[in-house]
């Protein structure tokens, strides 16, 4: 990972059956380990922090450690916006020298879009950066889908601090899992791992957010997920998916499963740039703005016009030839989808008028929604029994069940036609996301309202109390909402991290610090062993190193107590050795305290805690322990063993003993394993169950 930045301070707030299930797939408790989270070679540029953190899970070994605006208003600007407007991210590809060094990265460009298209998960406003947003959740805990490390529901939106570090930009929510895509392409999945939805390569539940290392070397644009499967589109358009592959969703032409990422091949030349998922099928947008779906034909699911077996690879939907869609949503048993002409279409399961035709009866194929017409829709979004769409000039309609008062009515009766949300009027809205019971809205204002069934607490309330008008969660009263996602039985949102309210004054969210402009950290950084701007001079493995005291000394109390002993070696014009410290990674520890960033890769990670532990950075160490828990795999772990023993880091030591021990059938096969010495190999085997 590259340029992605964590932030400072940040505080805690306040499923479904899969598709397989079997002994083994039980959903780990909370254990006293912490999560085996992988991909070697991983980096993370560290800004501030470092508070308690907690992670659990993962791939059957529960593990625990403590560390630590609007939217455009009108399709003019919609339309200037390109393709799903993801950040420019490097490429990756793992070194093949030494599992413990920093993947290269070099810049992969993504297919020429033919079609404007607003993505369902939609585009970030102007001022988002990547690398700035943080991420909430609440509402059902059961399967560890909210990121926070144990399986315990939250009725109050909950800061998923296991992601500090990891700048986020988008989020799709499973129904016992979910799904993050980071600025720098990368995927991060946690919750319910049976049927292989997190893509691990196991079936094992996840507590806290890890690493799709199946993904290394693609650079992700587009993520989503359904009931019980994932899927990814790549900067050159390619379309990989994981999971449960009953009724052929997955698109590699049968019913298999799979744990890790698989290329639906169909697709290759095409490019994506859009996907929704279902519960039995799973539908695609080319940048050309043709449809494809696959899956389950029951109901007409699929949209083909038939209704028997199953569709196992991509099939173009005839029905809107000669129609361009720009953007599509999914979920349950039915489909919606937005043409550049301000058109919906539905189709699938018709059952409490979800479809919005008028009627309950299913569509076996892409039917336009005739009220709609004239209203300029800008958005659909398909919930489990219900659907909404929001319009250019910021109004909500919905239609379908509303039983748990979904609709946003103020009374549980279906609607078989979009009606207008009367609650929310003058309300401008930008985003809307439908789960199985409940409603999301975001408006242009960042400002989150929530209703209907509110189980779990996924309305986050506070309660789990049912509304059936729209409800403000209070809790993100004073965030800069930008993205909001919603399943089953949880939600998600991004929050941006500084941003500056109607009256100038700023505003943070937590773990987050006031921004400082990239100039500023820039032009910090460059001053870094400048031997213009020094008046101190340190020997680092018998080379110079230029540093100006008056910073060394305010940002680290190791230094001022040096400058203040009246040491010889620190009268001016003396040099100051350094000894049993590597060259590189005593200027990681300068740039950190004269940026309050640092990019911390694998290699350095060992050395890096000692060396900030020597000078009680105590932040900066919390974090090294944080990369190596996420990075950690079975190809480095016994490498890393290795290191942190020869430097007498126990801490690290630790962490990677664990990882072992709890996966030592993998690690022990791998190539790493040699570099352990005997008496280390006697350890790991006397530490096994």
């Amino acid at each position: 990972m590259q340029g992605v930045v964590a932030s400072h301070g940040g505080s805690t707030l306040g499923g479904v059956g899969g598709e397989s299930s079997s002994a083994n797939n039980a959903s780990p408790m909370s254990l006293s380990n912490e999560n085996e989270n992988v991909a070697h070679g991983n980096n993370i540029n560290y800004r501030g922090g470092g508070d308690d953190m907690t992670d659990n899970g993962g791939g059957g070994v529960a593990r625990r450690y403590s560390q630590q605006h609007q939217y455009a208003q009108n399709q003019d600007n919609l339309d200037d916006e390109d393709e799903g407007n993801n950040y420019s991210t490097a490429g990756a590809s793992s070194s093949q020298q030494n599992p413990l060094k920093s993947r290269n990265h070099h810049h992969q460009h993504p297919r020429e879009a033919v079609t404007r298209h607003y993505s369902s998960q939609y585009t970030l406003p102007s001022h988002c950066y990547p690398g700035e947003l943080t991420v909430y959740s609440w509402g059902r805990g059961e399967d560890g889908q909210l990121g926070i490390g144990d399986t315990s529901d939250q009725d109050e939106p909950t800061y998923v601090d296991s992601l500090r570090g990891v700048g986020v930009k988008q989020i799709a929510c499973g129904s016992g899992h979910t799904v993050v895509l980071t600025g720098e392409g990368e995927v991060y999945t946690w919750g319910r791992g049976d049927d292989g939805r997190l893509g691990h390569g196991d079936n094992g539940w996840k507590y806290v957010p890890r690493l799709t290392n199946s993904l290394t070397g693609q650079i992700v644009t587009h993520v989503t997920c359904g009931s019980y499967h994932t899927a990814a589109v790549s900067s050159n358009g390619d379309l990989f998916t994981w999971g449960g592959g009953m009724y052929g969703k997955l698109g590699h032409g049968n019913e298999s499963g799979h744990s890790t990422p698989r290329r639906v091949e169909t697709l290759v030349g095409l490019s994506i740039v859009d996907i929704a998922c279902g519960s039995r099928h799973t539908a695609v947008v080319t940048n050309k703005g043709c449809l494809y779906t696959w899956g389950d034909k029951e109901n007409g699911v699929a949209g083909h016009g038939d209704t028997e077996g199953h569709q196992y690879t991509p099939k173009l939907l005839e029905r809107l030839g000669g129609k361009k869609v720009v953007q599509l949503s999914a979920c349950g048993f039915h489909t919606g989808c937005l043409t550049d002409m301000g058109e919906v279409y539905t189709w699938g399961e018709g059952k409490f008028g979800r479809l919005g035709h008028g009627a309950e009866r299913n569509c076996h194929s892409p039917r336009l929604v005739e009220s709609l017409l004239g209203k300029r829709p800008i958005q659909i979004a398909c919930g489990g029994f219900h659907s909404a769409v929001v319009t250019q000039d910021g109004k909500m309609f919905t239609f379908g069940g509303g039983e748990h008062g979904q609709l946003g009515h103020g009374d549980k009766v279906n609607k078989v036609k979009p009606t207008y949300v009367q609650a929310l009027d003058g309300i401008f809205l930008r985003q809307i996301t439908c789960g199985w019971s409940h409603s999301v809205a975001l408006t242009s204002q960042g400002e989150v309202f929530t209703w209907g069934n509110g189980d779990h607490g996924k309305l986050g309330h506070g309660s789990g109390k049912k509304v059936s008008t729209p409800q403000l969660v209070e809790k993100l009263v004073g965030q800069n909402v930008v993205r909001i996602a919603s399943y089953n039985e949880h939600t998600a949102c991004l929050v941006e991290p500084h941003s500056v309210s109607q009256n100038g004054t700023r505003r943070a969210a937590p773990g987050t610090m006031v921004p400082i402009s990239a100039g500023f950290l820039h032009d910090m950084k460059e001053m870094v062993n400048d031997e213009e701007y020094s008046d101190v001079t340190f020997i680092v493995e018998n080379r110079p190193v230029y540093a100006l005291r008056a910073v060394l000394a305010k940002r680290c109390e190791h230094f001022a107590a040096m400058f203040r002993s009246g040491m010889r070696e620190c009268e001016e014009g003396a040099q100051i050795p350094i000894p049993n410290m590597s060259y590189s990674v005593f200027l990681l520890i300068l740039e950190y305290l004269y940026t309050d960033s640092v990019k911390i890769d694998l290699e350095h990670a060992v050395e890096l805690y000692i060396a900030s532990d020597l000078y009680q950075l105590a932040t900066l160490r919390d974090m090294c322990c944080v990369v190596v828990r996420r990075s950690i795999g079975s190809e480095n772990a016994a490498y890393l063993l290795q290191t942190a023993h020869e430097a007498h880091c126990q801490v690290m030591k630790d962490v990677a003993m664990e990882f072992i021990v709890g996966n030592f059938d993998v690690v022990s096969k791998s190539q790493g394993i040699k570099a352990v010495s005997h008496g280390l190999l006697l350890e790991i085997l006397s530490l096994r169950p």
